[in-house]
C-alpha cells in the first residue's frame, strides 16, 4: 500500500436548474405577504433604518474581536428593511428535473474535466441535502447512472457535507486505499420549505461534484479543523409533507433555537479558520481567497469582519443563487477558478458551517484542478461585468456594492433591482409627530424606579415602540394583545430577543416570541423574570455583606470590604 503525501481537487464541476426564480414569484403569488394591514401606517423609512442601527448596538468593538451576536446582528441590520432579507435570485428545479439529475451531470463533468472514466473512480462519496425521495441515500442510484463500478455511499454533515467528504476522502487517499475518488452533493431547499413560509425566500437548487486524487509536492490540502455545532441543536425542525402531486417530502422551518444560528457563527468561523490557518503554518494574510458558505445574504460579511480580513479576498454567490447548502464549497470554489481569481499556487481557505451538525475548515494550496464545462447563467453574466471590474463577485462592505453587481443580472432578467423591491415594498409617508428612538434613563432604570402598577404600561411601551419601528408604524397601531408571530419573522425575533436581553439584563427564552404568545403575554414574563433577578441579586448582595463583615470583624480590613461590594 503506497502512502501519499499530497492530496488535493483534481476537477470541479456544477450544475443548476434552468429556472430562475425572482423576488416577483412571491410577490406576484403571495401579495399578502407583503402588503400594509391598512391600520397600520408607515413612518419614515430613516426613522426606521435609526431604529435599525440601534440594534447593532452603540459601540461595537473592532471587527477582529467583537462579540459574536453583536457583528452577527450588526451585519443583518442592513438588510432588516428589506422583505427579502438581501436575497435576489434562485436556481429552482423544475418538472422534469431532479436532484438526482443535477448530481448525475455535475459528476458526469466533474470526471471529464479529471481526465479520467468513470471505471477509474475507485469510490463515491454523495450528500443529498433535502432531495426529491423520501428515504435512503442516492449514492447507489447515481452511481448506477453514471456507470460507476466501485463502491458508493452517503455521507451527510447538513452544510459542512462537502468539507467532510474531503476530509474523509484525503484519508483514503494518503493511505493508498483509494486512488480517485468522486465527491457529490447536492441541494434542493426550494423543495423543502413551505412557500408561504419566510425561509423559502433564501432556498436555491444546485449540485457540484469534484474528483480528488494524488497531487504534485507542496500542492493540495495542508491542514483541516472540524469542530461540532450542536449548540444548534433545534435551531431548525424537519418533518414530512405532502406536495401538490401527493408525493411525501421534506420539509423544514425554523425551530425554537433558530437564534443560535447567529449567537455560535462568529466563534465557529474563528475556532475553525484560524486553527487551521495556524496548523498550515501560513497567516491569514497569506490566503489568496476565502470561499464561506452563505446561509444568508449577510454571512461573508460577518465571517470576513470576524476575522478581520480583506472583504476583496472573500467570494460571495449569495446574490446569484441564495442559499446552496452543502453545495457553496464546490460552487464557490468553482466560480472563482474559472473567473481566474484562484491560480496555481494560490493559497485558499474554504469554510462551511452546517447546523446541528460540524462545521469545517479547510486550508490547501491551488493546484492544476480542471473545471466542468457545464456554465450556469449567472456565470456568464458575472463574467460580462467583471471584464470592468475583477472585483464584482466578491464580497463587499454595503448593500449598495452588493446591488451593483447584480445590475447587470437584474437588466438581462428584466428583473426590478434590489432598491427597487424595498422601495415599492416600504414606502415612507410623512406622520404628524416622530416615534421616540431612544429613552432618556434605561428602560430597566426607568421599571426599577416606578411604581409597582406603572411597570407593567412602562415595559409595554417599550416593547411597542420596538416593534412599532421595525414595522415602520406608529405604536399606537399595536395592541398589547397582538400576537408576536403576526409582528415577527424568525430573524426579527433574534433581534428583539437580543435587544431586550441587553436592555433588560436578563435571558428570555425564544419560545416566547412564537406560537400564540403575545406582548401582553411577553410582558408579564419579563417582569415576573425582573422580580426574580431584582430578589436573587438582592439576596446575594446580602449575603456577600454579611460574609466580608464577618471577614473584617476577624482581622480582614477596610478597604477589602470595599473591593468586595464594588466586585458584585
Amino acid at each position: 500500500m503506497k502512502i501519499v503525501q499530497s492530496v488535493g481537487i483534481r476537477s470541479l464541476a456544477v450544475s443548476f436548474p434552468h429556472t430562475i426564480r425572482t423576488n416577483q414569484y412571491w410577490q406576484q403569488k403571495f401579495p399578502e405577504l407583503f402588503q400594509v394591514n391598512p391600520r397600520q401606517r408607515r413612518v419614515k423609512l430613516s426613522e426606521a433604518s435609526k431604529a435599525f442601527e440601534s440594534v447593532a448596538f452603540e459601540s461595537v468593538e473592532s471587527s477582529a474581536t467583537a462579540n459574536g451576536i453583536d457583528l452577527w446582528l450588526q451585519e443583518l441590520t442592513t438588510y432588516l428593511a428589506d422583505p427579502f432579507r438581501g436575497s435576489v435570485n434562485r436556481h429552482v428545479v423544475s418538472e422534469g428535473e431532479s436532484s438526482l439529475l443535477l448530481e448525475c451531470q455535475a459528476a458526469q463533468d466533474a470526471i471529464r474535466a479529471a481526465n479520467l472514466s468513470p471505471d477509474q473512480i475507485d469510490l463515491a462519496l454523495v450528500s443529498s441535502l433535502f432531495p426529491d425521495t423520501v428515504g435512503t441515500g442516492l449514492a447507489t442510484q447515481l452511481a448506477e447512472r453514471l456507470g460507476l463500478t466501485c463502491p458508493a455511499w452517503n455521507l451527510e454533515s447538513t452544510c459542512a457535507s462537502a468539507l467532510i467528504a474531503l476530509h474523509t476522502a484525503q484519508a483514503f487517499l494518503q493511505t493508498g486505499t483509494y486512488r480517485h475518488i468522486l465527491i457529490v452533493a447536492s441541494h434542493l431547499g426550494s423543495q423543502a420549505v413551505n412557500e408561504t413560509d419566510t425561509l423559502s425566500l433564501s432556498m436555491g437548487d444546485g449540485a457540484g461534484a469534484m474528483v480528488v486524487s494524488s497531487d504534485r509536492p507542496n500542492r493540495g490540502f495542508m491542514s483541516t479543523k472540524i469542530v461540532p455545532t450542536t449548540a444548534t441543536i433545534g435551531a431548525y425542525i424537519h418533518g414530512l409533507a405532502i406536495d401538490a402531486q401527493g408525493n411525501p417530502r421534506f420539509q423544514t422551518s425554523t425551530g425554537d433555537n433558530a437564534s443560535s444560528l447567529g449567537e455560535t457563527a462568529v466563534d465557529r468561523v474563528r475556532q475553525c479558520c484560524l486553527t487551521a490557518v495556524k496548523e498550515a503554518g501560513v497567516s491569514l494574510d497569506q490566503i489568496h481567497c476565502f470561499a464561506f458558505n452563505t446561509p444568508t445574504a449577510w454571512y461573508a460579511s460577518v465571517c470576513a469582519k470576524a476575522l478581520g480580513i480583506d472583504p476583496a479576498k472573500v467570494i460571495d454567490l449569495y446574490p446569484l443563487y441564495a442559499n446552496l447548502g452543502p453545495v457553496f464549497p464546490i460552487a464557490n470554489l468553482y466560480h472563482a477558478a474559472m473567473q481566474g481569481k484562484i491560480r496555481d499556487n494560490d493559497l485558499v481557505l474554504v469554510y462551511a458551517n452546517g447546523a446541528a451538525a460540524t462545521a469545517a475548515a479547510i486550508v490547501m494550496r491551488w493546484g492544476d484542478v480542471g473545471l466542468g464545462a457545464r456554465i450556469p447563467p449567472a456565470l456568464n453574466i458575472s463574467q460580462d461585468n467583471s471584464q470592468s471590474n475583477s472585483q464584482d463577485n466578491f464580497q463587499s462592505n454595503s448593500q449598495d456594492n452588493s446591488q451593483n453587481k447584480l445590475q447587470g443580472i437584474a437588466q438581462l432578467e428584466n428583473l426590478i433591482p434590489l432598491e427597487k423591491q424595498i422601495e415599492k415594498q416600504i414606502l415612507p409617508l410623512p406622520i404628524e409627530q416622530s416615534v421616540a428612538l431612544f429613552a432618556e434613563a434605561s428602560i430597566k432604570q426607568r421599571l426599577e424606579t416606578a411604581d409597582l402598577d406603572d411597570r407593567y404600561r412602562i415595559l409595554v411601551a417599550y416593547l411597542q415602540d420596538w416593534l412599532a419601528n421595525s414595522q415602520q408604524i406608529t405604536p399606537s397601531n399595536i395592541s398589547d394583545r397582538d400576537c408576536l408571530a403576526t409582528l415577527l419573522d424568525s430573524l426579527m425575533a433574534i433581534v428583539f430577543r437580543h435587544r431586550i436581553e441587553t436592555d433588560l439584563q436578563i435571558r428570555v427564552p425564544m419560545e416566547n416570541f412564537f406560537g400564540e404568545n403575545t406582548i401582553q403575554h411577553l410582558a408579564e414574563f419579563l417582569l415576573a423574570r425582573l422580580a426574580v433577578a431584582k430578589v436573587i441579586n438582592h439576596n446575594a448582595l446580602e449575603n456577600a455583606i454579611g460574609n466580608v463583615l464577618e471577614n473584617a470583624i476577624t482581622g480582614n480590613s477596610h478597604s477589602q470590604l470595599n473591593r468586595e461590594i464594588i466586585s458584585l
